[in-house]
């Protein structure tokens, strides 16, 4: 009867601290992280409306130096905000100069979407599209302009260059630009 006794004594004893624990723990996680919690600045708010794609995104420190080096650059004048956005839109999408050469990818896409011709410094090539990788569709002919002397990297597009794809592996695979 001894040891029944101490056997209740100790599983007592056991559900106490094991109730006691609990009960600190839910004062604790009522409490968890308040203090790390802070409002988004004006900054980041802007960043993640010009990202567009209905995600949520943080921006780093490096992404809001630029934001905030191409607002001072565009008119620190302007007070009503109009600027900022503006200065951003112009530096993701900048008017490329129609007499300019261009060999970086993006910018010659951009130039071709914008021209309907590569640079000046570029050869386009017709792109027989036999291997089906590209859309195949009735009265779309392909043209292409190699970005690299090996010809591994490539800008495929459209006649129209409404869609340009990028290939870095002489056409094993295509990203869309456009």
């Amino acid at each position: 009867m001894k040891k029944f006794r101490y056997f209740i004594l100790v599983l007592a004893g056991v559900a106490a601290m094991m109730l006691g624990g609990c009960k600190d723990k839910e004062k604790y996680d009522e409490s968890a992280f308040q203090d790390d919690l802070e409002p988004l600045s004006e900054d980041e708010v802007e960043a993640m409306d010009q990202n567009g794609d209905d995600e949520m995104a943080v921006a780093d420190e490096s992404d809001l130096e630029q934001l905030q080096d191409s607002e001072n650059a565009a008119g620190s004048g302007d007070t009503d905000g109009s600027a900022s956005s503006d200065a951003a839109d112009s530096q993701s999408e900048k008017k490329l100069d129609e007499n300019g050469t261009y060999i970086d990818k993006d910018e010659v896409a951009q130039y071709i979407y914008e021209y309907g011709h590569v640079p000046s410094n570029l050869t386009a090539a017709d792109y027989d599209n036999a291997d089906s990788m590209l859309p195949v569709e009735e009265g779309v002919t392909y043209q292409q302009c190699s970005l690299d002397d090996a010809g591994k990297q490539k800008l495929i597009f459209t006649q129209d260059a409404k869609r340009i794809y990028y290939t870095d592996d002489d056409g094993q695979s295509f990203d869309e630009i456009y």
